[in-house]
């Protein structure tokens, strides 16, 4: 592709992305279906193959962002189940695609192909957050993002085995040359990031220029020894070291690189999708593309979930929780989608499959979007249904509630705030349940609280078993908006004290019933001010203030970490 034709390919994608992304900004909609629209328009206008060499080269700085940001897998025994979904859906899934693959006429390179397209239902976007964030608390969220860990580096070597045993004809120099990349990075991370870190002085552009020039340098190692690209980028990702200290400036620029690149890949993919003429809508060649699509996206947006929920429900976990885990897998991966578009250029895999993952690929993307907003409502249609369980039995087996319990406080989660709240209750000698849903602060809380209820605070069958018709007082301790607004729409006598994030989110939850609503920055802002009021008044000395702080800081270690930790 010159130079001119990549000018004007990528200026007709951003003129067509921006005005797109006006429409989603004036009405919240999803960004990822809108790139998709604005690449079936972009498709009429560019050639395959121009389209092949930016989704590459975008697929190429996604992974690399994917693998700076990378999260080890969640603790407390999320992990073990994490894993265990995942290979669950290797073995299960990927066998029973594999078979459909070489049931439909396919060879058993493209049975794999399939199978792969069928089985891997992570998300790189998701997994690639450049913002920093709240941390997640809801089980379902945490084990998806530990499944989409999992599947996603079971992609990568995917990736990298393809490019020595398919593209490479068995070459097992191609395949040390990848690992030997990866190990590269995992070095330059422990050792060269950080000096390279401190000599920036947390300068955004120069972070981002050596960002840059380490894609490009692992991106050339990974050419010139006949690994993928995207192995490279990957690697490249791993030498970039985004903790703390220099996570904010790593951040800020590693996103200006995602922000440029994440158009370019899914309008390039979106551009990808063929559409059949009029006249060869009833055709057979149509007719079996949407045929493959239809079982891909069977596969994916069916049986992944059904999979998930089985096995979660097998590992105890309520419903809703397992329900919702399944409902965060229904999307083909971006990786099998850039495993599907080497295998395109590198002219291994047919056609007619690559057309169908594609398609495949944008349906559940729409299809997820759906599944994400409606998730809720689809569990509780299904509780409705009598085809889930509504889990009182299981919740009430590992809860702790005294038959007489009345008058009492409701806290809902024993982070540092609930549990300062619970000392509260406990020198007032107020009654208290705490509601904890986190399996790291199990033990913890049969350890530490009189009465506890294990259990989702978003289920009704939960408030049950807190008895929140004879409470007096709940407070929910975590600012997130959908917690905060579930809880104040139990018909219970019992005054609510709620969290919120920002103002114009704490108005509108004091509108909807809430007594009460702590606002972090503002409560940080009272204490300020008192602080310094005290000071100028004489009524506190600066080691009175001093040593009452770092008491406080000691207290807050003992707690632990607080639910609104900023985490990467």
């Amino acid at each position: 592709m010159s130079e001119v034709e990549i000018i004007a390919t990528l200026t007709l994608i951003f003129a067509v992305a921006s005005v797109l992304l006006l429409v989603a900004s004036r009405y919240s909609l999803p960004t990822v279906p809108l790139y998709l629209l604005a690449g079936v328009v972009v498709g009429g206008f560019v050639d395959e193959t121009q389209l092949l060499d930016l989704a590459q080269w975008g697929i190429a700085f996604l992974v690399f962002a994917f693998a700076v940001h990378l999260e080890p897998l969640e603790e407390g025994g999320l992990e073990a189940d994490s894993v265990l979904v995942a290979v669950g859906q290797l073995v299960v899934t990927g066998g029973i695609m594999y078979a459909v693959g070489l049931g439909l006429g396919f060879d058993e390179l493209n049975a794999v192909y399939f199978a792969i397209a069928g089985t891997f239902s992570s998300s790189l976007v998701a997994l690639s957050l450049l913002e920093r964030r709240i941390r997640l608390r809801s089980v379902h969220e945490r084990l998806a993002e530990s499944i989409h860990f999992v599947e996603d580096v079971a992609a990568i070597l995917v990736v990298l085995l393809l490019s020595a045993f398919v593209y490479a004809d068995a070459s097992v120099v191609v395949l040390l040359a990848g690992l030997g990349m990866i190990l590269v990075g995992f070095a330059i991370r422990y050792t060269l990031f950080g000096l390279l870190t401190d000599f920036a002085e947390g300068d955004v552009e120069i972070l981002m220029l050596t960002g840059v020039s380490l894609i490009i340098g692992f991106i050339a190692i990974a050419e010139f020894t006949g690994v993928s690209i995207v192995v490279g980028a990957f690697a490249a990702g791993l030498a970039v070291d985004s903790t703390y200290p220099h996570d904010v400036e790593v951040i800020d620029a590693i996103g200006s690189l995602e922000d440029f690149f994440t158009p370019i890949f899914f309008v390039t993919l979106g551009a990808l999708v063929s559409i059949p003429s009029l006249s060869a809508v009833g055709s057979s060649a149509t007719l079996e593309l949407v045929g493959v699509g239809a079982v891909l996206v069977a596969s994916v947006v069916l049986l992944n979930p059904i999979l998930t929920y089985a096995i979660l429900r097998w590992r105890e976990y309520d419903s809703r929780a397992a329900l919702l885990t399944g409902l965060s897998l229904d999307q083909v991966s971006e990786f099998a989608l850039i495993i599907a578009i080497e295998a395109l250029a590198a002219e291994r895999i047919a056609p007619e499959l690559f057309d169908a993952i594609v398609l495949a690929a944008i349906v559940t993307m729409f299809v997820s979007t759906l599944t994400h907003q409606y998730g809720d409502d689809a569990y509780h249609w299904l509780v409705r249904a009598g085809l889930v369980g509504s889990d009182r039995e299981t919740i009430a087996a590992r809860s702790r509630v005294a038959d007489d319990l009345s008058d009492h406080v409701i806290v809902t989660g024993y982070d540092r705030e609930g549990q300062q709240i619970v000392d509260a209750c406990e020198s007032a000698g107020q009654p208290y349940v705490v509601i904890e849903s986190d399996p790291l602060r199990r033990e913890t809380v049969r350890d530490h609280c009189e009465n506890y209820v294990f259990g989702d605070t978003m289920l009704e069958t939960t408030w049950e078993i807190a008895r929140a018709e004879r409470a007096a007082l709940i407070v929910a301790t975590v600012p997130r908006q959908e917690w905060a607004e579930r809880v104040l729409t139990f018909d219970v006598a019992a005054e609510t004290i709620v969290r919120a994030g920002d103002v114009e989110s704490g108005a509108a939850l004091l509108e909807q019933g809430a007594v009460f609503v702590a606002i972090p920055d503002e409560l940080a802002a009272d204490q300020l001010r008192a602080h310094v009021e005290q000071l100028l008044a004489g009524d506190e000395s600066r080691e009175e203030l001093q040593e009452r702080f770092r008491a406080r800081l000691e207290q807050a270690v003992e707690y632990g970490p607080s639910d609104v930790t900023r985490i990467r």
